[in-house]
């Protein structure tokens, strides 16, 4: 996908990390720092292509209906992530999340590069 963004001299790229990307609580080890890796490869991706007219950008959802269901596996993790599940907000759909990403690749975020864009319905912010 890059080389076709590079031949038209301009374009967007939406990556998605999770609301486990911007902080250490969320969820397990593994994935949150796989999720944080997504961020700093859009954020690294945005400073080598911004010469070249193309911005990335990262949508960091909150809770979402994927079909993938997973439980706590150990005592040590329910006792320590068991009280953040109380603070979860509303499961997004995909189409909930669809106008942060399309938003992302609009002309109307131009002037947006490097970000991540939390689409979790405030739950980063507590």
């Amino acid at each position: 996908m890059l080389p076709a963004i590079l031949a038209a001299g301009r374009g967007a790229i939406v990556n998605i990390t999770s609301e486990a990307g911007l902080r250490g609580s969320a969820a397990g080890t593994a994935y949150t720092a796989s999720k944080h890796a997504v961020i700093g490869l859009t954020r690294s991706t945005a400073v080598l292509y911004a010469p070249k007219g193309i911005r990335t950008d990262a949508v960091a959802p909150g809770p979402t209906a994927t079909g993938i269901e997973d439980g706590i596996r150990s005592d040590f993790a329910a006792e320590r992530l068991g009280p953040f599940f109380g603070l979860i907000p509303p499961v997004a759909t995909a189409e909930t999340l669809a106008s942060s990403i399309t938003w992302l690749l609009s002309g109307d975020a131009e002037n947006i590069n490097g970000q991540v864009l939390a689409s979790d319905r405030g739950w980063s912010a507590q």
